[in-house]
């Protein structure tokens, strides 16, 4: 939100000026700057810029491009921005929610404690992921030596590992081996692995999961097989991850534990993201086979 806001401050900043040298350019008789340069800029968000510096400097009042066309963008915008702002305050509104038991799902229980503290490896996962949206860590994407973000910061990969660490499983650890003997296999890794951000892409994170982990359904039609703190990615390009929650909509669809800078980090999104996104990856951590 504040890098949208910088953006808008500089981008109005700028057409005010552009608006201000073309009005001292034409007194001049000089060479000007292009309508379209005006209005690229005015429609790339510095439209309230431009309409204070038509208004300031008595410049272009007289075309009706500028003195309707402007007026017309700052209300979209303001009306964007309301909007925009609605549906973050309805995000922020507590909703009824089911359980599994509701539809009549049996919630899978993992036979493995991997880290023997007397949850079961999917529980932790769970848990781990309701520990992330409860701390609720800036979205951040930035590279980090030692790999790992603080956990004020994160994005939506930081989920995944944080609710995997939860189960005292390193994603970390088992990425950078396997990518270490099979490199070949790691398209976004290019030959040349780093350990401070491979493991944090989520196009490593489906390579590893494809080869390494229990693959289920793609399908949200198939509720039953949605269980709480398996992993899914969305994407062709595989942009997007998350984990799944226990809560589910009055559909049977679980919410989605994930972070892309939205207020709320678990919601009732996964619907959503997969009509817009779609489904490219589902899985439940259970190796199915060991690191060599």
């Amino acid at each position: 939100m504040k890098g949208l806001v910088f953006y808008f401050l500089i981008i109005n900043i700028i057409t005010f000026f552009l608006f201000g040298y073309d009005k001292r350019k034409s007194v001049k008789h000089a060479y000007r700057i292009s309508e379209k340069a005006l209005l690229v800029f005015s429609i790339g968000g510095g439209c309230f810029g431009g309409l204070l510096a038509m208004k300031l400097f008595r410049h272009k009042t007289q075309k009706k491009t500028f003195s309707i066309g402007l007026p017309v963008l700052c209300i979209l915008f303001v009306l964007g921005i309301i909007s925009y702002s609605i549906l973050d305050f309805l995000c922020l509104l507590p909703e009824k929610s089911y359980t599994a038991k509701d539809f009549g799902i049996e919630v899978v229980k993992s036979d493995i404690d991997y880290n023997q503290n007397g949850i079961d490896d999917y529980t932790d996962i769970l848990l781990g992921a309701k520990m992330e949206a409860n701390r609720n860590p800036k979205y951040k994407s930035t590279y980090y030596a030692g790999g790992y973000a603080p956990l004020s910061e994160g994005v939506c990969t930081d989920v995944v590992i944080r609710s995997l660490l939860n189960a005292g499983y390193s994603l970390k650890d088992m990425i950078d081996q396997d990518i270490k003997e099979n490199v070949e296999l790691y398209p976004r890794v290019e030959n040349h692995p780093d350990p401070n951000i491979d493991f944090r892409r989520v196009k490593n994170l489906k390579v590893f999961f494809d080869r390494m982990v229990e693959s289920h359904t793609l399908s949200l039609s198939k509720i039953d097989d949605w269980q709480p703190g398996d992993i899914v990615i969305f994407g062709k390009d595989y942009t997007h991850i998350g984990i799944v929650s226990d809560k589910r909509n009055e559909n049977g669809v679980p919410y989605l534990i994930h972070n892309a800078g939205q207020p709320n980090k678990e919601e009732n999104s996964l619907e959503r993201w997969a009509k817009w996104k779609t489904i490219t990856g589902h899985y439940r951590f259970r190796l199915v086979k060991e690191l060599s």
